[in-house]
């Protein structure tokens, strides 16, 4: 099945580990995927093109060298074409989820911070910026400085214009999608298809995060500087993966949708002019 799905993705997407030799083999990471994307679409082709991904006896995705369990929302190990690919290798991203593969002899947890809500904010029709929804996401730096264990960021390129998604209500939409566990967005491809306007994406494995550099009452510290190393090596990259000029923007339960739909509305007194934060439980579970 993982063959014949195979045959539906495409070879374009490409995976490029440059800090390859800064990764040491006898420790534990988390892998953090940036940005989610509408559909996740540049992991999940490099993954159904590689057999071996999640295979007991194989060696993890291509480029990164070691066997990685996905931590995502508990449904997508239950989603047609997911399942038939991360297998058993697919759960949770809780806490008992998350650390559950640390206990393991040789698999690393992977997810994605910026979550359901993160897919809201791509869109191809926006080529100056790019989102990503982990401004107040916390749970994951607390879960790893809790653990003492390192992040590995890898950031997929251009992976936010294979499709385009309005950008109405875009703040509203993030957090029902958070709270709700379903992305609320409205996917456009070529020619009004399903299919996507491009395929030409790059995944760049950055440099690990040091979080045991900080102990457990630094957790606003070590987000802040993780913000930091992701947009710093955004900024590296994204010129060699075609996409120059853009600007990382770090947003979260607090944006303000300033669209016409929001504005008709809140003259209507449909929804309040004050940002409601997300449930606290959400906050945690990056």
């Amino acid at each position: 099945m993982h063959r014949l799905l195979g045959y539906g993705a495409s070879q374009r997407h490409e995976i490029v580990n440059p800090s390859q030799h800064l990764i040491c083999d006898d420790q534990r990471y988390l892998w953090c995927l940036h940005p989610h994307g509408v559909l996740v679409d540049g992991w999940h082709s490099l993954i159904a093109n590689n057999l071996s991904s999640f295979e007991d006896t194989g060696c993890g995705p291509p480029g990164i060298g070691r066997k990685i369990a996905l931590c995502f929302a508990p449904i997508i190990q239950h989603v047609p074409v997911h399942q038939e690919m991360y297998r058993d290798k697919c759960g949770g991203a809780d806490r008992k989820s998350i650390v559950k593969w640390w206990n393991t002899p040789d698999t690393d947890p992977a997810l994605i911070p910026g979550g359901f809500a993160e897919s809201v904010f791509a869109n191809a029709a926006e080529r100056d910026r790019e989102f990503s929804y982990i401004k107040d996401r916390k749970g994951f730096m607390r879960i790893c400085i809790d653990e003492c264990k390192d992040i590995v960021p890898c950031y997929t390129f251009r992976v936010n214009w294979m499709y385009r998604n309005p950008g109405i209500l875009r703040g509203l939409r993030a957090r029902i999608s958070q709270n709700y566990y379903v992305g609320l967005v409205f996917l456009c491809g070529w020619m009004g298809t399903s299919m996507p306007l491009t395929d030409d994406t790059t995944t760049v494995v950055f440099p690990p995060f040091e979080v045991t550099r900080y102990g457990k009452n630094q957790l606003n510290e070590a987000h802040a500087a993780y913000l930091e190393h992701l947009k710093r090596y955004f900024d590296q990259y994204k010129e060699e993966f075609g996409m120059k000029g853009v600007e990382l923007c770090f947003v979260g339960s607090d944006f303000q949708d300033e669209d016409w739909a929001a504005r008709s509305l809140r003259r209507l007194g449909l929804i309040s002019q004050h940002v409601t934060k997300a449930p606290k439980d959400a906050q945690q579970h990056g």
